[in-house]
């Protein structure tokens, strides 16, 4: 019942989106799409390497991908990111190491760790309106922005 009552406060804000997680830690990839589903949204995979997140994402097409900068085996969160920019599926950083800048536009900021997952929901919708190039009424401080908002 609770579940329900977050979705109906949150979708006055955004349409349910399909989002990718890329995190190598299991239990920060469970509270993040914990907070994410209680938000409304669909988490449609979580990823730990750059193969894995391509594969998901060419699969499913998410929304939005939200992306550690250090992932498993070595790989890089910023090359994850970089390819799937050029697919043309935004993504947003979750990481304690938010890198200067995203490289590309479609790499619209950095969540910094660790976040409150209270504000995670609007840090996505913001994100998400920036990919589409709309500029987010209220966006929360939490988000990063490397590009100028509308």
């Amino acid at each position: 019942m609770g579940t329900a009552m977050w979705a109906e406060a949150d979708s006055s804000q955004s349409r349910p989106l399909k989002l990718l997680i890329i995190e190598d830690e299991a239990l920060v990839a469970m509270l993040v799409e914990d907070a994410l589903t209680l938000h409304g949204h669909q988490v449609i995979g979580i990823a730990d390497t750059v193969a894995s997140a391509l594969e998901l994402a060419d699969a499913e097409r998410p929304d939005l991908v939200l992306c550690d900068v250090k992932l498993a085996d070595g790989d890089s969160g910023l090359t994850a990111a970089q390819l799937l920019a050029h697919r043309g599926i935004p993504s947003v950083f979750l990481s304690g190491n938010c890198p200067e800048r995203g490289g590309h536009p479609l790499v619209i900021g950095c969540i910094a760790k660790p976040f409150r997952a209270g504000t995670l929901g609007a840090a996505v919708h913001a994100a998400y309106l920036t990919a589409q190039g709309e500029r987010p009424s209220d966006p929360p401080p939490a988000l990063k922005f490397y590009h100028e908002t509308r």
